[in-house]
């Protein structure tokens, strides 16, 4: 049985339940919908969530909703311990490797993230509550495109960098791209709760990546819309793919009525900034492919838990030489940043949560397109851009952008199952150690991570290290 409005499965009204049991529901959706309301605002707004105690006062929200909505009775314990290998696998990477409480910032955005997917996956188990996490991604890229917007107009210059509260122009534009392919979808879907907001954040969110001359961004936004229209050919769907390029007719309108008088004193292309900045895609490219190697040159040097987090600049000196001429403190690969800091230890649990999650959408992908769940199929062309762009770019040191993946993983994956898992002994260590996890996390973040160049000394060692 599907919504009237076709985007995700509904159910039938619940069985009568208790007050209290009511009263319990009430309160975990009241601390969900504070949780993400918080990502939505002060934790993106406060630099990407590098800010000081941005990401504690998160990581309190989050452990908060974490004891209400007990995902492991939801999910099941497996599901829940998978959320927590992702923490534990962070910290045990502070407590080993050479630059220790440095990074205990980035171990908090990491547990912050496995846990805030599995707890938002509990709680969206219903159709109202999807729609619930569909509205704030979408509303997020349009705080965004206005706070960013206000800057950029104020500088004069169609040419600047539209970099938003991220301070940086690449992680401005895939945040925006992710929110402008979830708009384009609930677009596609037709008459919804969620096509209004659609219309109304799409073609802005798409003007932001293209004033962000993030390249990387602008590919991954392009490469998402023509799997959109794909998705709504092969679900015969020829309205929603009428609805689909009218909204990027309408992106390229807001592109170029934003871009020109009476915004600004002259009219330059959208595009301007992208095509000024035209002459450094060769030289880009080849520096990240030296960030590239460098980065595995510290995995072999580190392989069990890696250098470190913060350690990129201070590792490459230590494993290559000093003339090797770091110019970044980033691996501008999240995934090869994954082995560099942390190793195995941390490359593999983030890993492998990952790959599940793909697989899961992946075979629920065939249903969703006969039964047109647009909502789901455009959560998992997301999660598929984000993934491609952190494979050029260090988008997940952003607490913020490494949430943002884990949300979106939700809105990619099927309805979780109504079930009643009483895992008694089980469900009381995994809701410690999600507690203990978010508690530790809440002090690491404390003071925030603006300080990307933790020292890393000939003498440190990880768990296996020269």
């Amino acid at each position: 049985m599907t919504s009237p409005a076709g985007i995700v499965p509904a159910y039938d009204d619940p069985p009568h339940e208790a007050p209290t049991g009511v009263l319990k529901e009430r309160a975990a959706s009241a601390a969900v919908i504070l949780l993400l309301a918080w990502w939505a605002t002060y934790l993106l707004w406060g630099t990407g969530g590098r800010e000081p105690h941005v990401l504690s006062v998160s990581c309190g929200l989050l452990l908060v909703s974490t004891l209400l909505v007990q995902p492991w009775r939801v999910l099941g314990p497996r599901t829940m311990l998978l959320g927590c290998s992702i923490g534990v696998a962070a910290f045990l990477v502070v407590l080993t490797a050479p630059t220790g409480w440095a990074g205990a910032h980035e171990a908090a955005s990491y547990t912050h993230a496995g846990l805030l997917g599995v707890v938002v996956l509990a709680w969206a188990r219903t159709a109202p509550r999807r729609l619930v996490l569909h509205v704030t991604v979408i509303a997020a890229a349009g705080l965004q495109f206005s706070q960013g917007w206000l800057a950029w107009w104020g500088n004069g210059d169609q040419t600047e960098l539209f970099q938003g509260t991220f301070y940086w122009h690449n992680q401005a534009g895939i945040f925006l791209a992710a929110g402008a392919l979830l708009a384009f979808g609930a677009v596609t879907a037709g008459r919804t709760p969620l096509a209004p907001l659609g219309w109304a954040i799409g073609p802005l969110a798409a003007a932001g990546v293209v004033f962000s001359t993030s390249r990387g961004s602008q590919l991954g936004l392009a490469l998402g819309t023509v799997l959109l229209l794909g998705i709504a050919i092969a679900a015969r769907m020829r309205a929603g793919a009428v609805r689909l390029l009218g909204a990027a007719a309408a992106s390229w309108l807001v592109a170029y009525v934003l871009s020109g008088p009476p915004f600004f004193a002259e009219r330059l292309a959208a595009t301007a900034g992208t095509e000024e900045r035209a002459g450094s895609f060769v030289s880009n490219g080849v520096q990240r492919f030296e960030d590239w190697r460098r980065a595995y040159a510290i995995f072999e040097h580190w392989p069990l838990s890696g250098a470190g987090f913060n350690s990129f600049d201070g590792a490459t000196e230590l494993v290559t030489t000093k003339r090797d001429g770091v110019t970044t403190a980033f691996a501008h690969n999240g995934f090869l940043q994954l082995l560099a800091d942390g190793g195995l230890v941390l490359a593999v649990p983030v890993l492998g949560v990952l790959a599940l999650v793909l697989v899961r959408s992946a075979r629920s992908l065939p249903l969703a397109l006969r039964s047109s769940q647009v909502a789901q199929l455009t959560g998992f062309v997301t999660l598929l851009v984000l993934l491609l762009h952190s494979g050029m770019d260090f988008d997940w040191t952003y607490p913020g952008l490494l949430s943002l993946t884990a949300l979106v993983a939700v809105l990619g994956l099927p309805l979780a199952e109504d079930r009643s898992w009483r895992p008694r002994l089980q469900g009381a260590l995994l809701g410690s150690l999600a507690a203990v996890l978010l508690t530790v996390s809440a002090v690491g973040a404390w003071q925030g991570g603006l300080d990307l160049n933790a020292p890393v000394s000939a003498e440190g060692t990880a768990l296996v290290g020269d």
